[in-house]
């Protein structure tokens, strides 16, 4: 049997009147069944996108910052004066002021609590001292490049997100989705009259805003921009004289209570 005379009976299509409602609410009915699959199939799958976005952001940032922290805390406890660490930072290129932040002096570990498990070697304190700044200028290194490199992998990912939402928002204007709906949910012989003409009704703005798909923060909102530090070999005459007016506080220090 074919699928309108199973839809519609012939017995049906003796009340022209009540074929064509029933008809019209068919439509309707298929109508915002696609409409509302595809816009909530949509907000769910981005919904997601954005929630695995901001967990691995907040949880990346925290992993991340905690090694920075910890090798530049080591730094501040090696050079001492607040201007040679100040120099340091210059040298580095790592921001003064997310550094200086990061190492508040009110929550700084004491010297043994910093370098556990770690000693610099060499037959002279001073070889000791200079090795051991050596190692955590290159764990430094390490860390504030798998910063780097996460930040840009997750301002990628962002990205892709707001470019999702901007093209399906722009497919799907709410504002003609909603005047659509409307129309459809107004009485039958004004519904089979808008079958065949353009939408009029202005849909409601609060709901329109409702419906709108937020993008999640921004990477820059989060974690700081930082620029990987320069390789050792293209800094280490600068750091070494750093590191000598360093030690020259350090030198009437007992040695037991240092790693060096």
């Amino acid at each position: 049997m074919p699928l309108f005379d199973r839809l519609f009976p012939t017995s049906s299509l003796e009340h022209p009147v009540f074929a064509m409602e029933d008809f019209a609410n068919a439509i309707a009915y298929e109508v915002k069944q696609e409409i509302a699959n595809r816009y909530f199939g949509f907000r769910t799958r981005i919904e997601s996108q954005s929630k695995e976005y901001l967990e691995k952001l907040m949880e990346t940032n925290q992993e991340l910052n905690v090694g920075i922290r910890l090798h530049l805390c080591r730094m501040q406890f090696l050079l001492q004066e607040p201007r040679l660490f100040c120099s340091f930072l210059d040298l580095a290129g790592l921001p003064k002021e997310y550094a200086l932040n990061t190492c508040d002096r009110q929550t700084l570990p004491k010297g043994q609590e910093l370098f556990i498990a770690m000693r610099g070697e060499g037959f002279t304190r001073w070889r000791r001292f200079r090795g051991l700044a050596l190692i955590v200028y290159h764990s430094l290194a390490e860390d504030v490049v798998t910063y780097h490199d996460t930040y840009l992998l997750l301002k990628e990912e962002y990205s892709e997100i707001c470019m999702e939402i901007e093209r399906f928002q722009r497919q799907n204007d709410l504002s003609e989705i909603l005047s659509f709906l409307r129309n459809l949910d107004s009485p039958d012989t004004e519904r089979l009259r808008f079958l065949h003409s353009h939408s009029t009704l202005e849909p409601s703005k609060a709901l329109e805003q409702d419906l709108r798909i937020a993008s999640p923060p921004p990477v820059k909102e989060v974690m700081i921009f930082l620029n990987p530090i320069p390789p050792l070999k293209q800094i280490k005459g600068q750091f070494t004289e750093i590191l000598k007016q360093a030690f020259n506080r350090h030198d009437y220090s007992k040695p037991s209570t240092l790693p060096f």
